[in-house]
């Protein structure tokens, strides 16, 4: 019965994702007590787009890397988004990455005038990066960096070594890995722990006023449920490193069902809030096979 249930629920409630860009950027989020957010349009109605990370911004056009999911392939891929910024829409969508397993939250590693890219793809056991080359508009692998199965990671170097925070348990623990030299991996360092389900990464640390700050996926109710910003401190001495919670974020009005990532480049901010679709319709049609198929059952009895 309850299988029964998940698969009915499923067939008249969909969950989608909507991307946009909140207004005033970071101080937006820091000094307005609610969001005021300009949304993307979407041409695309059998599919969404979630995770997104800024790529380049430039006098008319806005490149945003994201999950593209389609409703029918049930599958993650990587795409680049070109958003009109006038009218703040997609003009344009380039897969740049496809693989048998599921991919997500394409984070941005900006070194040495290169641009690498490690989306999440947890599913095959490991975290990879590539580097994107903007002539063809594709990702070229390089190596794998992290041989355990991670979700969501961001590199940082903001406390003084190269380090990976991640979550590889639950989202109670933040995970922090770091790279080491010698086996050319991101290995395991430790766990800060939370008492609530908020450590999972919502996208980049990045610094606000001179203070290093943190976007967490709060999913106490749901999945994705908010953005928790913590404030990172560290001391120097003894490299002890905690968080203070600062502000919780999540979008009202239009889609207010969730916040999953927020990511700021070049003074955008950009994020995914989620929305549910009711399919009243395919509920019904859903009925109508079970019927079909009880009535093939009891006419082969």
């Amino acid at each position: 019965m309850k299988r029964f249930l998940k698969k009915a629920i499923g067939r008249c409630v969909r969950m989608s994702w909507h991307l946009g860009f909140v207004e005033g950027g970071l101080n937006g989020i820091f000094l307005n007590s609610s969001l005021k957010v300009n949304w993307v349009y979407s041409p695309y109605k059998d599919r969404w787009f979630a995770d997104p990370f800024i790529l380049d911004v430039t006098d008319s056009k806005i490149y945003v890397l994201v999950e593209e999911f389609v409703h029918k392939t049930q599958i993650g891929r990587i795409a680049k988004l070109t958003i009109d910024k006038n009218r703040m829409a997609i003009e344009k969508m380039d897969i740049i990455l496809e693989l048998p397993t599921h991919l997500s939250f394409p984070n941005i590693l900006r070194k040495d005038g290169h641009i690498y890219i490690y989306p999440e793809n947890c599913r095959s056991g490991k975290q990879d990066i590539y580097e994107y080359d903007e002539k063809t508009n594709s990702l070229r692998f390089i190596q794998t960096i992290c041989n355990d199965i991670i979700w969501d990671a961001t590199m940082t170097d903001y406390f003084g070594r190269i380090q990976l925070f991640t979550a590889k348990s639950n989202d109670y623990y933040l995970d922090i890995y770091e790279w080491n030299e010698e086996a050319s991996r991101f290995l395991y360092l430790k766990s800060i722990e939370s008492d609530k389900k908020n450590s999972r990464m919502a996208g980049q640390l990045f610094k606000y006023n001179g203070e290093i700050y943190c976007p967490c996926q709060n999913c106490e109710r749901t999945y994705g449920g908010a953005v928790d910003i913590k404030k990172a401190v560290y001391r120097e001495s003894d490299s002890n490193l905690s968080f203070e919670f600062v502000k919780q974020v999540k979008p009202e009005g239009k889609y207010n069902k969730g916040l999953h990532t927020l990511n700021s480049y070049k003074g955008w901010t950009i994020i995914d809030a989620k929305e549910y679709d009711y399919y009243i319709g395919r509920f019904l049609g859903f009925l109508i096979e079970i019927k079909k198929k009880i009535v093939r059952n009891y006419a082969n009895r």
